[in-house]
């Protein structure tokens, strides 16, 4: 009789384990899917092509085309919530010859009210309601991407306009950025890189590359430079 208690006992418990873990597990499930659902509310993932972030970012080679995607740029995320600050990378839409819009991704060093200056390569800012230009040490450069006897880089000084930022690419020698463009207005931002997603892109990287390249999903967002 008691074998027979503990066998319904036992029997009546053993359900109740398997419906706890299964709880357990949709409740961890409906939280990655908030969590993914508020991350993609305010970033969005990016691929970035060409040379001109260089050394900061690698960039895929550029194809035939802006629609062509091959493989060797780095993934990062933008958070498009944000207003940029100095120094910080940022992606902001713009047009080809023909009008049509796509995204590039480079530096802003300068806002509305700044004037800027590079001489032989290096960069000199008088930020707006100073009187003197300050040396910037820009630590993210390398002499390999900004040589100094490169006419490119040695830009007369330019006051940027108000609601406007000077955007510059890491690599100097190759960027078409303001010095080419002009200042670009602060509507036309699509959103910041963040620090972390800089820190972290060799995972983020590999992740979306295996998805993107491997699986052949081709669902990530793509920015050109």
């Amino acid at each position: 009789m008691l074998n027979k208690v503990g066998k319904s006992l036992y029997e009546r418990q053993k359900p109740s384990v398997l419906n706890l873990i299964l709880n357990i597990a949709i409740v961890i499930i409906c939280l990655v899917f908030i969590v993914e659902i508020i991350f993609n509310m305010y970033f969005t993932n990016i691929y970035v092509k060409g040379r001109s972030m260089m050394p900061t970012l690698t960039g895929a080679p550029s194809g035939t085309d802006r629609s062509e995607i091959l493989p060797g740029g780095d993934y990062v995320f933008v958070n498009t919530h944000i207003a940029p600050d100095y120094f910080d990378i940022v992606v902001v839409q713009t047009s080809d010859g023909s009008g049509l819009p796509y995204d590039i991704i480079k530096r802003a060093v300068a806002f509305g009210g700044d004037t800027i200056k590079i001489d032989r390569g290096q960069l000199w800012i008088k930020y707006k309601g100073s009187s003197d230009f300050t040396k910037i040490d820009e630590y993210y450069l390398s002499e390999e991407f900004n040589d100094a006897g490169d006419p490119k880089n040695t830009y007369g000084e330019h006051l940027v306009a108000e609601g406007c930022m000077f955007l510059l690419g890491d690599n100097r020698n190759e960027s078409a950025d303001s010095r080419d463009k002009g200042d670009f207005p602060l509507s036309a931002l699509v959103g910041v890189v963040p620090d972390w997603s800089i820190k972290n892109k060799g995972w983020i990287t590999s992740l979306y590359t295996f998805f993107e390249f491997t699986m052949g999903l081709n669902k990530f967002g793509k920015t050109y430079d």
